[in-house]
């Protein structure tokens, strides 16, 4: 049987393919093919293929005598011709260790996967072999990495042959780039690629091939490129998130272009060449420029050079002038000042290899410097300077670097705390010398006797790491850091200084659970709030009308209402009553029902706890209604119901008015209350007390009134289903589940637990608005569908507090939690957003831009006119009724385009302004266009933030960092099944 049909195809390859196929042979796993396309060769290539399946018939020939078609045509002819359920491509210059298939397939029957890729290993033309190389990035978001960059190589992978239906084969038209054309369509589809870091694929650098014509490799780039920023019919179900293209907001399409252009341009140079004319224009704002681009060159002249990491470039002076003059070519194309200064300064190590290397660079607000984690000496700032991108150096090679606010000279101490950050505490320990100091051990010594840790690692951790501090001097030496506190410090009271509207009170809705233990104490603190279930709202009314056109017609004489309330029903009923005992636990209750009844006839008050006291008797009429869910189990509502029933004189009557419960009918519209059981049950132990006998009722979609009369003999009962009428007010209508439940809240709660958490986020509700914004906006009836679907299968709504708890102590969340979010903080999720989810018991934290707040979105101004943005009372009314503010930051800038002063006051400012208005703590942060950035994630948690948000896709594991966690962003023009599809 074959698993795997290796397909290889191969043009004038007599001098490499005997080793490619030897690697097949050597396979640990035998249920292999290969099937070997011969692309028009003019040597001995088919001849070579002949005398290897002589030897072993797995091995095939494809070759026909027609002229070269190229690698892609070469590559769909093999594919046709294969018979194994999986797919390897295997270049004919190019081999794969032994293990490789054993590995590779192991890992996709083992988690049941379609895509699997592999480590690599390059290897020079001269034999030497590179370190080992995998993206771990393109197992977290292979899309939207595949549709800028190609990190992988093509015979890395192993797929299912069934994805080929869904992507079609090779892009014959592409001579260069058509792997990565390729692997862009397979992440489309959201197949998961899963890494195997263990199996190798081993690329050959080839002097001469196609891929070493850098503006041959532009051209094809662009084409593809521009195809994965725009949907791809190719495609045939791509998913939900990816249809449209990649995602700008995590970097643009001319941003791709430009890297690739930059990588052109330095193979063309590390060629021997000169591609200073393919730089192409290098526009975002965010991001690591300065690293992405050291990056890029670096790779760019090693694969032109044919060069590994640990092999010297060219050290002549032409080939080095060339880079300079691309460097400033970079410059220009970055349109950022001194910016070839600092790209050479990052460079010095690898490229130019001064017999020094510079230790220290101003350029404009920053400062590049070097230190060795063996001499740590104290770094002087210039007064011009608050950034500091700091390299650390072991022996001469960089360890790790740290991008950090700087605001005064860092004390040595300051340097060990941000090495550690840099390189890990263990490296640090080895390489800085601090083990051969007293001092250390000391202080270590205090440290575990004074906080007498349970041997845990973090703990353990966290004692070597002060003693390590401690070790380079005392923190009152943390000159840095007192600057940055009283920077903070002066944004915070400059917050203090701006006129806001003050806080309200967070409003309390009335409980759904029933009371327990002080039953009366209970009820009485419902009652210190009047009206708490909004009895006038039209929903209530009409239930009361509907109520009182159930009674039976003529006089009632004696009658008892249980749980009368303020009155409201009691008003309406005493008309129609000779004599009416209003009843209830509450004396608060009943004191609002004397007042709201002056003057309607022949009331008696009582304070009575009808589940446990004595009844009146000899009654014509008892009202029971919306009271029963409060008690313990059906045998205490049986022998209520047995009790109401001997209150009643022979031929009286007994209305009982409760709602819907999903306990007991999940599959039709309920409130999702806890509660034992709702108005069926009720119903139904009532029509089968002794004595009772249902004579009509009235049923909506939410609650049934039933009327039912004590006789001995039950007549045929009248049933009506009407319309509902208007709709429970938003804040009490949170708990019902239209259509019914496919799993209940409390059910999943009590099962079900994980370890990551769906992120949503949002930024419009509303359907009209420019066109090129349409992404980021969900209408209305979709925007319901999607917390309608959430609701219904269970998922409750997590805060960031709820959050950043469990990010703490690593403890996985009961049921299906998910996190709403919304940036910016547009009028519509006031007007739109917030009735909805207040409608599903759903709540949302809003993230704000406090200098734009009751303005418009004036960034997105090139599009079309700006949507008005909330404004301080909104925000402020909105906190007040159970929404969660965070910081948006104060001017939507990107980040990287900010000083560090810059992004201090705009951190502590906006957290001091929401907390003033909302008085709640703000523990949230997104930065605009999804930024994360060391610098900024540093100057956050210094400000007080404890969890920040970001535009990276995915879900948030709890063993993520609290303050880089990744959302899912809902796009505007997704159906239901595209958002149920993104939440799996």
């Amino acid at each position: 049987m074959v698993t795997v049909s290796v397909v290889i195809p191969a043009r004038n390859a007599q001098g490499t393919l005997g080793e490619t196929l030897d690697s097949l042979l050597a396979q640990t796993r035998g249920d292999w093919e290969a099937v070997v396309v011969d692309d028009g060769s003019t040597d001995g290539t088919a001849a070579l293929v002949r005398r290897y399946s002589e030897r072993d018939r797995r091995i095939t020939v494809l070759s026909d005598g027609r002229a070269s078609e190229g690698a892609s045509a070469a590559r769909n002819r093999g594919i046709a011709a294969a018979r194994g359920d999986r797919l390897l491509f295997l270049d004919a210059d190019d081999w794969v260790e032994a293990g490789f298939l054993h590995k590779m397939l192991a890992v996709l029957e083992r988690a049941g996967g379609r895509v699997a890729f592999s480590a690599c290993r390059r290897v020079s033309p001269d034999g030497h072999t590179g370190p080992l190389w995998l993206s771990r990035e393109v197992a977290r978001a292979p899309f939207e990495v595949l549709a800028r960059q190609c990190p992988v190589v093509i015979h890395g992978f192993v797929l299912d042959r069934s994805l080929i239906d869904e992507i079609g084969g090779f892009d014959p038209e592409l001579r260069t780039c058509e792997d990565w054309d390729f692997w862009h369509r397979l992440a489309r589809t959201g197949v998961a690629f899963h890494p195997v870091a263990d199996a190798v694929a081993f690329y050959r650098l080839q002097q001469q091939s196609l891929s070493s014509d850098a503006r041959l490799m532009l051209a094809d780039a662009r084409r593809v490129v521009d195809r994965a920023f725009a949907a791809d019919s190719r495609v045939r179900q791509p998913a939900p998130r990816h249809a449209r293209g990649a995602d700008p907001g995590l970097g643009s399409r001319e941003m791709a272009i430009g890297y690739f252009a930059l990588w052109c341009a330095a193979f063309d140079i590390g060629a021997g060449g000169d591609g200073i004319d393919l730089v192409q224009p290098l526009p975002d704002a965010w991001g690591s420029l300065a690293e992405g681009c050291r990056l890029t060159l670096l790779a760019g002249l090693r694969a032109g050079a044919r060069k590994q990491p640990d092999e010297p470039l060219g050290d002549d002076a032409a080939f080095l002038a060339r880079v300079r003059d691309l460097l400033l070519q970079v410059e220009r194309a970055a349109n950022r000042t001194g910016f070839a200064r600092v790209l050479e300064f990052g460079l010095e190590p690898e490229i130019f290899r001064p017999a020094t290397l510079t230790r220290q660079l101003a350029v404009g607000n920053v400062l590049l410097a070097r230190r060795d984690l063996a001499q740590l000496a104290a770094i002087a700032v210039p007064a011009d300077v608050d950034t500091l991108q700091l390299e650390f150096q072991r022996a001469g090679r960089a360890a790790g670097s740290i991008e950090v606010p700087v605001f005064a000279t860092l004390s040595p101490r300051e340097l060990a705390g941000l090495a550690i950050d840099a390189v890990s505490l263990s490296i640090f320990l080895r390489a800085s010398g601090v083990l051969k100091r007293p001092r250390f051990w000391m202080r270590l010594v205090i440290e575990a006797i004074t906080t007498r840790p349970r041997i845990r690692r973090d703990h353990l951790k966290r004692i070597v790491g002060a003693a390590a501090l401690a070790a380079f001097g005392p923190a009152a030496t943390a000159s840095n850091d007192r600057a940055l506190a009283a920077a903070i410090e002066a944004a915070r009271s400059e917050a203090q200084s701006i006129d806001l509207p003050p806080a309200k009170p967070a409003s309390s809705a009335a409980a759904d659970g029933g009371p327990s233990g002080d039953r009366r104490g209970y009820w009485e603190s419902v009652y210190t709030t009047a009206d708490p279930w909004a009895y006038g709202s039209p929903y209530e009314q009409l239930k009361y009308r509907r109520t009182l056109d159930l009674l039976p017609p003529g006089p009632i004489d004696r009658a008892l209402e249980v749980a009368c309330s303020e009155g409201w029903f009691t008003v309406l009923l005493a008309p129609r009553v000779g004599h009416l005992i209003a009843s209830d636990i509450s004396e608060t209750a009943l004191q609002r029902a004397r007042a709201r009844c002056i003057g309607r006839g022949s009331i008696d008050y009582r304070r009575l706890d009808f589940f446990d006291e004595p009844l009146p008797g000899d009654l014509d009429l008892l009202v029971c209604s919306e009271v029963l869910y409060d008690l313990e189990d059906k045998a205490a509502l049986q022998r209520l119901a047995a009790k109401l029933a001997a209150a009643l004189k022979p031929g009286g009557h007994l209305v009982s008015a409760h709602a819907h419960l999903l306990k007991d009918d999940p599959s039709r519209t309920g409130f999702d209350w806890d509660a034992p059981f709702g108005g069926a049950v009720i119903a139904e132990t009532f029509a089968t007390t002794p004595g009772l006998a249902l004579v009509r009722s009235l049923q909506t979609e939410l609650y049934r009134i039933d009327l039912l009369r004590k006789v001995d003999t039950a007549p045929a009962a009248h049933i009506d289903t009407v319309e509902l009428g208007p709709p429970p007010e938003p804040a009490y209508a949170r708990s019902i589940v239209w259509d019914g439940a496919e799993a209940r809240r409390a059910e999943v709660q009590a099962r079900e637990s994980v370890e990551r958490v769906p992120i949503l986020n949002y930024h419009r509700i509303a359907s009209d608005g420019p066109a090129t914004l349409a992404r980021y906006r969900t209408s209305p009836e979709a925007f319901r569908a999607q917390m309608r679907w959430l609701r219904r299968h269970g998922y409750h709504a997590v805060g960031s507090a709820d959050l950043i708890g469990h990010l703490a102590s690593r403890r996985p969340l009961r049921g299906r939690p998910v996190m709403l979010t919304f940036d910016d903080g547009y009028r519509d999720f006031r007007d739109a957003a917030w009735p909805i989810l207040q409608a599903h018991d759903f709540t949302a934290e809003v993230f704000i831009t406090t200098d734009h707040v009751g303005d418009a979105a004036q960034w997105d101004a090139g599009h079309g006119a700006p949507a008005a943005l909330m404004g301080w009372r909104e925000i402020r009314d909105l906190a007040a009724e159970g929404i969660r503010f965070g910081s948006h930051m104060a001017s939507h800038s990107h980040m990287n385009a900010l000083s560090s002063r810059a992004i201090v006051r705009e951190a502590a400012l906006s957290r001091a302004l929401i907390e003033r208005v909302t008085g709640t703590p703000c523990l949230a942060i997104a930065a605009p266009f999804g930024e994360a950035s060391d610098r900024f994630v540093r100057i956050a948690r210094r400000c007080g933030y404890r969890l920040g948000v970001t535009v990276e896709p995915g879900f948030a594991h709890l063993d993520g960092d609290a303050l880089r966690l990744p959302r899912i962003e809902v796009l505007g023009d997704w159906s239901l099944e595209q958002f149920v599809d993104a939440l799996r």
